[in-house]
């Protein structure tokens, strides 16, 4: 079996022409460094080194082998300094999953933030409801979710990276749109498009709640599933609604985002989660970035 320690001894001699200086190079005396290269000789099945000659000459093998050698030692260099990368989370890869509504404002800024401080850790995103992200996380498919809570999994943990206040989308055409603010109870007898009860539980049930609470009843509701498919409807002139603060940065012309003048209580919040039991350093790392980052109250803005 040809072994490392012949190669980097075959190596010296050839660099060195010299066993002496090779020895010297290699910080042992130059009886060991004989044997490495006649029992490196022996694995291999051939001669490498001519030794009738009066100065060291390689044989035609030896040179052949010299080339081999010397890339099996680079990639044995190269194999230990990725390994060490990975262990330290400085390389590898991760794969986060997000909500849509968390594409406006934290996850750019979450992205730009991995790919300064981790420069070579591949990321792959993947857009997901945060039902499908705890059943993503449990099985192991993803690294992290930007999702909204609560989340309730054993093993999983998470920490809040964003929150924000609700706003109503009214069509610039309408009456509401030439107000500063909106109460909520200018939407009683509204026609009203808001997220389902299913796909979109977090935004179905923190609204309707609030609307509850004003004691505000709206007319005809529809439900679709995406922010930005609230405000093409509400941009149609099929109703009106309440959205994340953060959808302006996705606002259509025709659709005019008012603030609520009485629900500064009720915001939405957006939570970064992910196994406690993980195995992948990189996970550790990013964990560590974003959670130094969120102590800059300008990093978001």
């Amino acid at each position: 079996m040809i072994t490392f320690a012949q190669l980097r001894c075959f190596l010296a001699v050839v660099d060195e022409m010299n066993y002496r200086r090779a020895a010297r190079r290699l910080n042992m005396t130059q009886p060991p460094l004989t044997r490495q290269i006649q029992a490196l000789e022996h694995a291999v099945g051939a001669q490498l080194i001519d030794r009738d000659a009066r100065a060291i000459r390689l044989t035609p093998a030896g040179h052949d082998f010299a080339r081999s050698a010397r890339r099996i030692v680079a990639q044995s260099v190269d194999a230990a300094r990725d390994a060490r990368r990975i262990a330290g989370g400085d390389s590898g890869s991760l794969t986060i999953a997000f909500t849509a509504a968390s594409s406006y404002v934290f996850l750019p800024r979450f992205v730009a933030l991995l790919r300064a401080g981790m420069p070579e850790v591949s990321l792959t995103l993947r857009e997901m409801t945060s039902e499908q992200q705890l059943a993503a996380l449990r099985e192991e498919q993803i690294d992290m979710g930007l999702t909204r809570p609560p989340m309730q999994q054993p093993g999983v943990e998470w920490i809040r990276v964003y929150r924000e206040r609700l706003c109503a989308a009214v069509p610039v055409g309408h009456a509401l749109a030439a107000h500063p603010a909106i109460a909520l109870q200018d939407l009683s007898g509204q026609n009203f498009i808001t997220y389902p009860p299913v796909e979109g539980a977090y935004f179905h049930n923190l609204i309707t709640g609030l609307l509850h609470v004003k004691g505000v009843a709206v007319a005809q509701v529809q439900h679709v599933t995406q922010t930005h498919s609230i405000l093409a409807l509400v941009g149609a002139g099929l109703g009106v609604g309440l959205v994340p603060q953060s959808a302006e940065r996705v606002m259509p012309a025709d659709v005019a985002l008012k603030p609520l003048l009485d629900a500064d209580e009720t915001t939405a919040d957006l939570i970064l989660a992910w196994r406690g039991n993980t195995d992948n350093p990189a996970c550790d790392v990013a964990m560590k970035r974003v959670t130094e980052a969120l102590k800059d109250p300008a990093w978001l803005t």
